[in-house]
């Protein structure tokens, strides 16, 4: 994901081939997926169990927006004002992804303010549940922004030993899914870790042993949690140049692996049109039978990694997130002094998500 200067939010490798939970993430092409269906009304709309798969996710991530609702700003779509969510389950969104960090107004942290703790976190996902739409929940597993290069120990867990690191790490997972789940807001997919090229929590891959028991001490809170959530891991550099495949091998294969069900990355910039893309996601798919993400992504490449993801082998191309297409990228939106009002580039995702075949929400989020 972007670094903390990035428009206006916030303060500025598994088991073996088959995870321990989650759900059977091996069907079909695009368009058949079990548990999706109908035609109509919310995306969720003749969906049946948990976790939600539709044939094809349309996902965002909006965090920013309890920010921004806090500092007065308005969503409006063609000539209306409505909440967010509502707009983007009309242009035919049915996933959204929530970030959130360990103590984001801990000295340092994300927002002062405390925005994106699991307080925020529970009452955004309430609005996204309201309209149907599945949760991608991402544990930054930090106070502040996790990245590429950066990956922050949470301040409460500096100094620990990594034992006792790895406890904290299952017991913070475990509370937050606990408030998700008692809110009735269960997650239907989680990650652990953002943008975990080299290191989480100030753990480096380089020491093996604390790194895996770190992440799957955070797995492990999910799989009690309910086996039936889907986890997946995020690469922020799905490309040849970016050590992709050596860190799905060590995912994946590691001693001990790390018991993801599936793998996402970030796909802000590609080398070669896509094929990079195409070329990294087929190998897990075609090595290890997973399926896999584009958990974020801008609108300029709307088109170009849609069309990648629906042409990846075995239908094993799941969906994508678009980030924070408020204000970030080419923005779905234009914003006038706080003031978002759907554009052009909002108009193509209704008639992207009807191309796909999935239904196209009309009615109100309740």
């Amino acid at each position: 994901m972007p670094g903390a200067g990035a428009a206006n939010g916030g303060s500025a490798t598994s088991g073996g081939t088959g995870g321990s939970g989650g759900i059977d993430m091996m069907g079909g092409a695009p368009g058949v997926s079990a548990g999706a269906g109908g035609s109509g009304g919310n995306p969720a709309a003749g969906a049946t169990g948990f976790p939600f798969v539709p044939p094809y996710i349309i996902g965002a991530d909006i965090t920013w927006t309890l920010e921004q609702e806090a500092r007065g700003s308005t969503y409006s779509d063609a000539g209306k004002v409505q909440p967010i969510e509502q707009i983007m389950v009309n242009n035919g969104f049915n996933y959204i992804r929530i970030r959130t960090f360990v103590n984001p107004s801990a000295p340092g942290g994300y927002s002062s303010a405390g925005f994106a703790d699991i307080a925020h976190t529970v009452t955004w996902a309430k609005r996204v549940k309201a309209c149907g739409m599945g949760i991608l929940l991402d544990f930054h597993m930090s106070d502040t922004w996790a990245s590429i290069g950066v990956q922050k120990v949470p301040s409460a867990w500096a100094g620990m030993s990594p034992s006792d690191m790895q406890k904290a790490a299952h017991d913070y997972v475990k509370a937050a899914m606990s408030q998700m789940v008692a809110a009735g807001v269960e997650p239907d997919m989680v990650q652990i870790g953002n943008e975990t090229n080299s290191a989480m929590s100030g753990v480096s891959m380089s020491n093996w042993a604390n790194f895996s028991g770190l992440v799957n001490a955070g797995i492990k809170a999910v799989r009690e949690t309910d086996p039936k959530i889907i986890v997946m891991a995020q690469h922020g550099r799905p490309r040849p140049d970016g050590m992709f495949e050596p860190w799905v091998d060590h995912y994946l294969t590691g001693s001990p692996p790390i018991d993801v069900d599936g793998i996402c990355g970030s796909t802000y910039g590609t080398t070669n049109n896509g094929a990079d893309w195409t070329q990294e996601f087929s190998y897990v798919i075609n090595k290890y039978g997973k399926p896999v993400w584009s958990c974020e992504y801008t609108d300029d490449h709307r088109a170009l990694i849609n069309g990648v993801m629906r042409a990846l082998p075995k239908g094993m191309g799941r969906g994508t997130f678009i980030w924070e297409p408020t204000q970030y990228g080419q923005p779905l939106f234009t914003n006038s002094g706080g003031k978002f009002v759907t554009n052009a580039r909002m108009a193509e995702y209704p008639k992207m998500a009807k191309s796909y075949n999935l239904p196209v929400p009309s009615g109100t989020c309740h």
